[in-house]
């Protein structure tokens, strides 16, 4: 019990004093719901479509963790990397929490006049180091107020980030690659406070995308929505992918169950259902297909990129296990 609080006890401080339930083992649950009733430290509080723990009393949280770990207290983790300080417990880097305190947002602007404010007078023109630079990189951490007043598009794979002729005509705000999964720093930062007027993710649509979704659906709840390209049934019947499918079929169960519990979107239902009865996979580089022209790229270096996109997930798929997203 003692180290399963201990764990839980770091992991939020190391949050920033917010942490989704769902980042939790069960045993660490148990353990800081224990606590939370006999001290009143920690409360849990509803946050969009899931549970939230916060820190209620600080200095009693951190004086029990320096009880349970002497000498490893939340002073020692706020000048010592988190993965230094695992090493210096279990001589291994990546044992216990190994999350990163600030995580380097990679954006794009998708048309003119976007800007990031982070309520202190400073100014992020992502529209000016799109055109200067190809892109703009953005720090964040939890406590930062760092938001934007148009929408927030959240895309898997690269390809979509360097080529955003696929976004709808109308489409407006700032694109964010996130390289395939959702961190819990990224999540919970999302869930801090609005940082966009709407969030958009285009994942895959395979078990690890809606598993994804999912996870955000449970924090900011009708905040954020699942973008469904043009077509996607025809493109589903054209390209679907079955052993995508069947690698992340344990991702995809889980996601719809956890879609279900919250109220599933009427759209978003209409795909799972078609993914499973189909038995395949989409995924998002489709949407450079024209539509009737069967598997053949807009252009000769998009069919090279993903004829290389294909490949590098073939081999890694070789040894592919359900991910848990939870732990990320």
């Amino acid at each position: 019990m003692s180290r399963s609080l201990a764990d839980a006890l770091e992991k939020l401080l190391v949050a920033g004093g917010r942490l989704a339930a769902s980042q939790l083992t069960a045993a660490q649950r148990g353990a800081l719901e224990e606590f939370a009733r006999r001290t009143l430290a920690v409360r849990l509080s509803v946050s969009g479509r899931g549970s939230l723990y916060q820190i209620a009393a600080l200095e009693q949280v951190q004086a029990h963790l320096a009880q349970l770990r002497p000498g490893h207290t939340e002073n020692a983790a706020s000048v010592i990397p988190q993965r230094a300080l695992n090493m210096s417990r279990n001589r291994d880097s990546k044992s216990g929490s190994a999350r990163h305190s600030v995580q380097y947002l990679l954006l794009k602007a998708v048309n003119d006049g976007q800007y990031w404010r982070d309520g202190k007078g400073q100014l992020l023109d992502v529209s000016q180091l799109t055109q200067t630079c190809g892109a703009a990189a953005l720090a964040v951490q939890s406590g930062d107020d760092w938001h934007t007043a148009a929408p927030l598009w959240l895309i898997e794979n690269q390809a979509l980030f360097d080529d955003i002729s696929w976004l709808p005509a109308d489409a407006s705000g700032t694109l964010c690659y996130y390289s395939g999964q959702l961190s819990g720093l990224l999540l919970y930062w999302l869930a801090e406070r609005p940082r966009a007027s709407q969030v958009i993710l285009f994942p895959d649509y395979d078990g690890i995308g809606l598993q994804n979704f999912a996870r955000l659906y449970e924090l900011i709840g009708d905040t954020c929505k699942l973008w469904l390209m043009p077509d996607w049934q025809e493109r589903l019947g054209l390209y679907g992918n079955q052993r995508i499918w069947q690698d992340n079929l344990a991702n995809y169960q889980d996601a719809v169950s956890r879609l279900r519990s919250l109220g599933m979107p009427s759209e978003l239902a209409e795909l799972c259902d078609a993914l499973q009865g189909m038995g395949l996979a989409l995924e998002q580089e489709s949407v450079f297909l024209r539509r009737g022209i069967s598997q053949q790229p807009v252009n000769k270096m998009l069919s090279e990129d993903l004829e290389l996109i294909e490949i590098a997930k073939s081999r890694s798929s070789e040894t592919a296990l359900p991910v848990n997203l939870d732990d990320l």
